[in-house]
């Protein structure tokens, strides 16, 4: 920050005396690929060496310094893999200082290779070997949740530690005494995250797969993460538990999905009368609650004994429920008990259901959150496929009403699947590397790439040479050179092995299978080999070799035809895998359902939960109050990134940007209108004050304008801040202001400015008058 600069050298220069020489040392490293870059993490990078140095130049130009050093890094010479911005951030800090050679400033630009025990890469090994502190926590202050945070990537990230005593997983036991987190867990989950997230309203769960069960060993725990990461429309949504690949601990996916946070209307409330006399006499228990049919597999505990009464119609049911005695200081939004038994009760409907085998949730295709659940509810079930009980899946949909009708969630695609016994969820689906997420602020074993950069450690610059190494570098003259301990070359060609272990190190060789390997020919294929490989960890997918040959499940499937469903707009039940367990089968059934040829359709335009509102930082930044700034002209929130990073990662900074941007909406009108859309997304991230807003240049008259708008709803605005903001309105100039101006012009244009004057008068006179549709001479008879 460049005031902030100025004042520390004029604190500096009062105590200490004129300065003769700078170093610029700040850096920020975040390996990825290319295309996992985004302009915010790019910036993170930027910031500091590109940002940092312009700042310097401008404060010690050319002369008020005897030297400047720049440590930029020996990445210019090696380009390792995934430094695409950290190379180009550091070639910056070499373009500087050519263009600063021959000046009476020395500028040198030191490209340092590794150092030993200390800097970036030292402190990247330290994380991995979980030497790093941990990130700070604090309470969820929600039911199922422990703590809330935020993960190395600035995700919201909450924490739980589950055991078998817990009421949700200890009241959920297969007959065997297996406790399992229920499906409808998970609703419950995404609800209270919101919940803590400080959103608590309508919502909406989007592909809901659960992908292994959470089950919890007697007398032991385990460790359970949800992570909400930011998304258009709204967060992906993640659950993870602990987990162990051979000597390798961290966590495993055991559901995903997405929260979208756009505007829905809520449905009319239902007709239950019409309901209840398509359905028939409703099945009671006397003095008591009836048995769901899960009950033969499974053993439910108290609250789970939410069922009062029951009919069954033609392809569809309806049930009368309300949370058991106790269960409502559960404090849940969404009661999982409740939610279990009030989206499985009617598996009659299954045509030639019998309880010999457990049904279990695979996915829910979307849940409509409207409103929480009641102590009283009314769950009405219809078949959303030709259910049949010899078919492998099974699919719902559900809506819970209120006894008034009122509609509180709405669940489209509620898919079962059929275990042929129920000690599958005993064993857990095999584990692959691709899936397992490691903590790098644990302790964990290195990979041969990271196990090399250690070793590179102990070969690198120690400080003692380093500071040797400097003052050689300062007395050579020259704008630009590499200080390594370590051969350039052979680091070059290391880089290069790294850059493939990335690609292979998550996935391993084709087995032997009967057919041999068939190269995928279409791009129907070539999407689809690329699905298995990621999903079955194989490093080379034939078109003719079968899916469970290759080591897929149930689960996996869950989730490669969650993939197909985006990729091509076609929805096929996992059962159909064995009917067509290859990729040549599979392409050909999406090809006879889209018509898909040889090309891909053009994608969709994707969903945002906001038109106004850009987040400036990659995940949910700090917990600091939110800044929200309007654009400038054309209303493009670009250019207000670096303000972000200036201010910090600990604050949520959002940018305002004008209606049009984004799609084929109309810009506003009038600023009062825009101020108002723009206050209705604000108070969607922040409902109550006291608000921080500012605007640049146009955009502060906005600002202004959301100030008064909030104030005039009772709301505290703290801060308002206008940044290079003109007046919207000049007051009228008067004689005098008018004979200053032209006095000025007089002085500047020197003596013929009189006859100048007059002559871009007549001019204008002319040119405005055509404007209107008069002649000239006619407007001189006038």
């Amino acid at each position: 920050n460049l005031d902030q600069m100025r004042s520390l050298r004029d604190d500096i220069e009062a105590q200490l005396g004129p300065l003769t020489g700078v170093i610029h040392g700040a850096g920020v490293i975040d390996d990825g690929p290319l295309m996992t870059r985004t302009s915010a993490s790019v910036e993170n990078v930027f910031t500091p060496k590109i940002h940092g140095t312009q700042v310097l130049g401008a404060l010690f130009p050319d002369g008020a310094l005897d030297w400047m050093v720049l440590c930029a890094s020996s990445s210019t010479v090696t380009a390792p893999a995934g430094q695409v911005d950290y190379v180009a951030a550091n070639e910056y800090l070499n373009a500087f200082a050519q263009s600063r050679a021959g000046g009476k400033t020395r500028v040198i630009a030191i490209n340092w290779g590794i150092w030993n025990k200390i800097g970036m890469a030292a402190e990247a090994v330290a994380r991995r070997r979980g030497d790093a502190p941990p990130a700070p926590v604090e309470p969820a202050g929600v039911p199922m949740l422990d703590t809330r945070g935020f993960d190395a990537q600035g995700n919201r990230l909450f924490t739980a530690q589950y055991g078998a005593t817990d009421w949700f997983i200890d009241e959920h036991r297969t007959r065997a005494g297996d406790a399992l987190l229920p499906g409808t867990g998970y609703i419950a989950l995404a609800a209270e995250a919101l919940r803590a997230q400080g959103e608590p309203g309508a919502f909406e769960i989007r592909d809901l797969t659960f992908l292994r069960p959470l089950r919890v060993s007697e007398g032991a725990s385990r460790d359970v993460r949800i992570r909400l990461a930011r998304r258009g429309e709204g967060y992906g949504f993640d659950v993870l538990a602990d987990a162990t690949l051979g000597a390798a601990r961290g966590h495993a996916m055991t559901a995903q999905g997405r929260l979208a946070l756009m505007p829905m209307a809520r449905p009319d409330p239902l007709d239950l009368g019409a309901i209840r006399a398509r359905c028939g006499v409703p099945q009671t228990a006397p003095g008591g609650r009836l048995m769901p049919a899960q009950a033969v597999h499974l053993a439910f505990g108290p609250r789970w004994n939410v069922l009062d009464s029951r009919a069954i119609g033609q392809g569809e049911g309806i049930a009368d429920l309300s949370l058991a005695p106790g269960a409502a200081q559960d404090g849940c939004l969404l009661h999982p008990a409740l939610m279990d038994i009030a989206t499985g009760w009617a598996m009659e409907l299954i045509e030639g259901y019998q309880p010999t085998h457990l049904w279990v949730p695979v996915s829910y295709a979307r849940v409509r959150v409207h409103a929480p659940l009641t102590e009283r509810i009314v769950s009405w079930v219809r078949n959303a496929a030709e259910n049949r009980a010899a078919s492998q899946t099974a699919s719902f949909d559900i809506t819970i009403c209120d006894p008034q009708g009122a509609v509180l969630v709405e669940i489209s695609g509620f898919a079962i699947h059929k275990l042929a016994q129920a000690d599958v969820l005993h064993a857990a689906p095999r584990l692959t590397a691709a899936e397992l997420e490691t903590d790098r602020t644990e302790a964990q074993p290195l990979s041969p790439a990271e196990e090399r950069l250690a070793h590179n450690l102990s070969q690198g610059i120690l400080p003692a040479e380093g500071a040797d190494a400097f003052a050689r570098a300062l007395a050579l003259g020259v704008p630009e050179l590499v200080v390594s301990s370590m051969d350039l070359d052979q680091l070059a060609a290391q880089t290069g092995a790294v850059s493939e272990e990335r690609a292979e190190g998550q996935s391993f060789d084709r087995p032997q299978l009967p057919d041999d390997y068939a190269a995928p020919e279409t791009e129907v294929e070539r999407t689809l080999a690329g699905f298995w490989q990621d999903l079955l960890g194989v490093r080379q997918v034939g078109i003719d070799d079968s899916f469970f040959d290759l080591g897929g499940h149930s689960l996996i499937a869950v989730r490669l035809f969650g993939m197909v469903r985006k990729a091509f707009r076609v929805d096929f039940p996992i059962s159909i895998l064995f009917e067509a367990p290859t990729i040549r089968k599979c392409a050909a059934l999406i090809a006879a359902r889209t018509g898909h040829v040889d090309s891909a359709d053009a994608p969709e335009t994707p969903e945002r939960r906001f038109t106004h509102l850009v987040p400036m930082h990659d995940g949910d930044a700090g917990p600091r109050r939110p800044f929200f700034l309007v654009a400038g002209m054309f209303g493009n929130v670009l250019n207000l990134r670096h303000l972000a990073h200036l201010l910090g990662a600990d604050r949520p900074f959002y940018g305002l940007q004008a209606r049009g941007l984004y799609g084929d909406a109309a810009p506003h009108d009038d600023i009062e209108t825009m101020a108002r859309d723009y206050i209705a997304e604000m108070r969607q991230v922040q409902p109550r004050g006291p608000y921080m807003v500012g605007g640049f240049s146009g955009g502060g008259i906005t600002a202004y304008e959301i100030t008064r708008q909030l104030e005039a709803m009772g709301e505290e605005v703290a801060l308002c801040v206008l940044l290079d903001t003109p007046l919207p309105v000049r007051r009228p100039l008067d004689l005098r202001d008018r004979l200053i101006i032209q006095a000025a012009e007089a002085r500047a244009r020197g003596p013929l400015y009189p006859r100048t004057w007059a002559r871009d008068r007549i001019a204008w006179e002319i040119d405005s008058r055509r404007a209107t549709g008069q002649t000239p001479s006619h407007a001189y008879h006038h």
